[in-house]
């Protein structure tokens, strides 16, 4: 197929064309640029534009009326009816025909297991849910602890800082390791 000798040139002129009509959206450099009105001229553009909010007084309060509900009902119909219970049947269906299906929110699931045992055999990760994990001393921490709470405490209680401690070192919980 053999080219027709006017296209380069047309193109040319249609980019041309293109950059002139594209010249009105930058701004003129500062020696370009005209020089500042001085006198002070009424500008009614500008009047009615400060007249705006003024005129939202003059305005309906918002308020639902009869028709407005053949707009809601062109959104909720479909949405209540078609995409919210396919959505649930879809998860429901996952869910049940697989054993590992969401398994990051079952406690104790055998892969969550398995892929924490995994995270914290890297050694960049070890020991990341020891609270006291990365503390520069651990006996200045609970001094300061001690010394906090001995301020803090209420009048006649007898919870010491070491004993309850020993008591969260024993326990299963996830603010301590």
């Amino acid at each position: 197929m053999a080219r027709r000798p006017g296209c380069p040139l047309l193109s040319v002129v249609g980019v041309c064309a293109a950059l002139a009509l594209l010249s009105p959206c930058f701004v003129p450099g500062p020696l370009v640029a005209p020089a500042p009105e001085v006198a002070i001229s009424f500008n009614p553009a500008l009047a009615a534009s400060a007249a705006l909010p003024v005129l939202t007084m003059l305005a309906e309060d918002a308020e639902a009326k009869y028709g407005d509900s053949r707009r809601w009902s062109a959104v909720l119909v479909p949405l209540t009816t078609l995409v919210i219970p396919a959505v649930a049947m879809g998860i429901f269906t996952i869910y049940v025909s697989s054993d590992d299906a969401f398994y990051q929110f079952r406690a104790g699931h055998p892969r969550g297991m398995r892929e924490e045992k995994e995270l914290y055999s890297n050694p960049l990760y070890a020991g990341r849910k020891n609270p006291m994990e990365g503390l520069v001393n651990k006996d200045d921490f609970e001094k300061g602890l001690d010394e906090a709470w001995e301020r803090a405490k209420p009048k006649g209680s007898t919870v010491t800082v070491k004993d309850k401690l020993k008591e969260l070192s024993t326990q299963n919980s996830p603010h301590w390791w």
